[in-house]
């Protein structure tokens, strides 16, 4: 440490050094009284001796103790008034930076099951419509459920689809879709929806443009730990 910043230091904490100082002497004092009186009480030799030892050692530190008082006084109202001195540097606290992780929702990739193929059905002309049977969507689970349209419902123009998307720590679901019976490939409908629904509006598919036949819709539900149920997949005929 230089010499400019212990006068800086003096400069600062003073009132603190004299304080110390004060109560020091102030325990030396009580120990060369102690060790004196014990001195002259006692009538052993070695006790004599350890007194002595103890008050020559308190007064020893009582000149210590003066002689630095003395030398603080020099220095703060001698030397300290004619010097310029720095100021003291105060510790900058540190400044601790959380980085709050940003939550992306994980797509889950679903495993797909083989469904048995159902018979083809017959071809007709393009301007006639088919004729088919309802049939109950494949929906295991109640809370992934499309109503509407309906397994095998004729669609064209904007698709309204209706149902349930509803699981235990909900996350979102997605709607998609895919041509053919057997889809080898999904497409999006739309973007992620992140409130649930029960028996409401899920979303609605544009068909317009779409090739004529067959089609699957599907609804997935994902929960918070990215896990989700079989979805629910539904046969739609478009109609061009």
């Amino acid at each position: 440490m230089s010499l400019m910043k212990i006068l800086s230091f003096i400069n600062v904490y003073s009132l603190w050094l004299y304080a110390a100082g004060f109560l020091v002497a102030v325990f030396s004092l009580r120990e060369v009284s102690e060790a004196r009186k014990d001195r002259v009480q006692t009538i052993f030799s070695l006790e004599k001796e350890l007194a002595s030892i103890r008050e020559n050692r308190a007064r020893t530190v009582l000149v210590i103790v003066g002689a630095l008082l003395v030398l603080l006084t020099l220095l703060k109202f001698a030397v300290v008034p004619s010097q310029t001195l720095p100021p003291l540097q105060e510790p900058t606290p540190t400044q601790i930076v959380i980085l709050v992780p940003t939550s992306t929702p994980v797509t889950p990739t679903p495993t797909r099951t083989r469904i048995p193929t159902r018979p083809r059905p017959t071809p007709v002309p393009p301007t006639e419509t088919p004729t088919l049977t309802p049939a109950p969507p494949l929906c295991p689970q109640p809370g992934v459920r499309i109503t509407s349209p309906t397994m095998n419902q004729v669609a064209s123009g904007q698709v309204v689809i209706r149902g349930t998307a509803k699981v235990e720590a909900f996350q979102f679901y997605k709607l998609e879709y895919g041509i053919g019976e057997d889809p080898e490939q999904w497409h999006s409908i739309g973007e992620l929806h992140r409130t649930s629904v029960v028996d409401d509006v899920l979303g609605t598919w544009d068909v317009t443009g779409f090739p004529g036949g067959v089609s699957k819709l599907r609804l997935t539900v994902v929960d918070m730990t990215g896990n989700f149920p079989p979805p629910c997949e539904v046969q739609v005929i478009i109609q061009r």
